[in-house]
């Protein structure tokens, strides 16, 4: 008996099979149906996907087999990984002159007839091999040796989509741990800072109060800047924190409400009732069944956007509503400034702004949206933009319904 030989490339090979941070003791699906399918197509009663390592053979899948990890050594699989022939093919071992006096061969259930075809990517580095055994002769025609070798393939697409599954979670895993360390930092550093900003606030009031005659006018502006820039700090934490809130809502989807009295409510909270708006109400009032403060924090969100964003002397702010069996349809139509056509799919990303001072003269900080985009998404529906610079902007989101809606 001749002991199984080294891949010429051994180093490499082990290196590029850790990559695949393989569990050979734990059987798949997929590889078990392949398996499977090699020995009925094959007509061959027992087979395995084997995977090679330093010291042992492993077996991924098994047919027809019960084995435990085999000493490489000892491996058929090690000297099939190890040749240069696509198919490592033993037609009878008894009369093979390295395996006629093999172990396995002299066994109770002997290997007599084996046919392996090495597992490998496109560089040749062999993971192990899909072998398919009995303990009687046989041969192969060259279609069967090509099935065989097609299922390897298989095999090979199967493990490398496995290996980039695990890496994307991997990545996954990393990205979960550094945004809840932001959104830890984000709360941390809020409420530290709100305290600061609240003294701000109150600081520049009491000394334009008490210090009235001593100040100018650019004295007054001065603590007017520093105020206001208190305020837009404020926000800009509150707005940070309600956008991580936001990803972990709880939602309630047996709120039963109707749309006109979310907009109205929203009219009187945004303080639109004035002649130079023009606030239009779909035409059919809509009832819906889904969270009503997620919403109308939406449409907060969209309905405000459309009042900051525009530099008309008269303001038009349309919303319609329409629902299909699956969904509500939800739109916001304005006639403000618009947005460009390169920056609509990416209004929706977290701090995307259009550097464009609102109504106010603000440059806004680039989170609403982003929070809209996932409040959206948790209610099951999608959100989009389409918008025409100095025409105005058509903001629509669906809302999915439940089952047993009606």
């Amino acid at each position: 008996m001749t002991p199984a030989p080294l891949h010429h490339l051994e180093d490499d090979r082990l290196k590029y099979l850790n990559s695949f941070v393989v569990q050979p003791e734990v059987p798949t699906d997929d590889l078990d149906q392949l398996l499977d399918m090699a020995c009925r197509l094959l007509g061959i009663p027992k087979g395995l996907i084997s995977i090679v390592e330093r010291d042992v053979v492993n077996f991924k899948s098994q047919y027809g087999f019960n084995l435990p990890p085999a000493p490489r050594n000892l491996s058929f699989c090690s000297h099939a990984i190890a040749s240069d022939q696509d198919v490592f093919y033993i037609e009878d071992t008894r009369l093979h002159p390295y395996f006629k006096h093999h172990p396995y061969v002299k066994a109770e259930d002997p290997v007599i007839f084996y046919a392996g075809v090495p597992i490998m990517d496109s560089e040749n580095l062999p993971l192990g091999t899909v072998c398919v055994i009995d303990n009687k002769p046989r041969k192969l025609s060259e279609e069967q040796k090509d099935s065989l070798k097609m299922i390897s393939q298989l095999i090979m697409r199967q493990m490398q989509l496995r290996k980039d599954k695990l890496k994307l979670e991997k990545k996954q895993t990393v990205l979960k741990e550094k945004n809840d360390m932001l959104k830890n930092f984000a709360h941390v550093v809020s409420h530290d800072m709100k305290m600061p900003l609240a003294n701000m606030i109150m600081t520049s009031d009491v000394i334009r109060q008490r210090y009235a005659d001593k100040l100018d006018a650019a004295g007054v502006n001065y603590l007017a800047d520093i105020k206001s820039a208190a305020f837009s700090m404020r926000d800009y934490i509150d707005n940070i924190l309600t956008h991580y809130e936001s990803e972990h809502m709880v939602f309630n989807t047996g709120d039963k409400f109707d749309i006109h009295t979310v907009l109205l409510n929203i009219e009187e909270m945004l303080g639109m009732r004035q002649d130079f708006i023009q606030f239009i109400l779909p035409e059919e009032n809509m009832e819906m069944q889904c969270d009503e403060s997620v919403v109308e924090q939406i449409l907060v969100n969209l309905v405000g956007n459309s009042l900051k964003y525009n530099h008309r002397e008269s303001i038009r702010i349309q919303v319609t509503a329409t629902e299909c069996d699956k969904y509500y349809r939800i739109s916001v139509i304005d006639n403000g400034i618009g947005i460009p056509e390169a920056k609509q799919k990416e209004v929706f990303k977290l701090f995307t702004t259009l550097n464009q001072a609102d109504r106010s003269g603000k440059i806004g900080h680039g989170i609403g949206l982003s929070t809209v985009k996932i409040l959206v998404d948790k209610l099951g529906g999608v959100i989009k933009c389409k918008s025409a610079l100095n025409v105005g902007t058509t903001f629509t989101f669906t809302v999915a319904k439940h089952v047993g809606q009606s």
